[in-house]
């Protein structure tokens, strides 16, 4: 005679990741310097849109874009941070769920922080055949022509999900 046990991990790997997506982008916010009530007030329509997409398999990145409202549109990026979703980042999907809150304040520390005028939105890139989600709306990605792109690696992990980090900072 034999036992058996399955988990559904998926579920909780797509919470985990959500919930901790989130996490990590209102720590880039306050240590970045920007104020954490405007993420604070749209938690639950923000959590209910990453879990959707999450678990359709729609979601392909997450993107906090820093502005200044007092520049002109084309010219009013001054910061970006993108979390991409991975997948298949475990193949097995072995159940492990981790965060690297550490890896999250070292491109805070890279990046730099922010004037205090400097406003920011969260922008789903989702695949095409999203399902449509309340308090979520159709936008375009500011230009990120002047910026580079830097990597600093995964920082949640979550059954086969995985997110990774990058921030944009302005090229000399």
């Amino acid at each position: 005679m034999s036992t058996r046990v399955q988990v559904n991990v998926h579920v909780y790997a797509t919470t985990h990741v959500a919930t901790n997506i989130l996490k990590s982008v209102r720590q880039i916010v306050r240590e970045s310097g920007l104020n954490p009530d405007k993420i604070r007030s749209l938690w639950s329509v923000l959590e209910t849109g990453i879990a959707t997409w999450l678990g359709s398999g729609h979601l392909k990145g997450l993107v906090l874009e820093v502005y200044d409202p007092a520049k002109p549109s084309g010219t009013d990026l001054v910061g970006r941070f993108d979390f991409t979703i991975d997948y298949t980042y475990y193949g097995s999907g072995d159940g492990d769920l981790w965060l690297d809150p550490d890896t999250v304040s070292y491109a805070v520390r890279k990046n730099g922080s922010y004037p205090a005028n400097c406003e920011y939105r969260l922008i789903a890139d989702t695949a095409t055949g999203y399902p449509s989600v309340a308090g979520w709306s159709t936008t375009t990605f500011r230009s990120t022509t002047g910026f580079t792109r830097h990597s600093v690696g995964t920082t949640i992990g979550g059954g086969s999900l995985g997110a990774g980090l990058s921030y944009y900072s302005r090229s000399n």
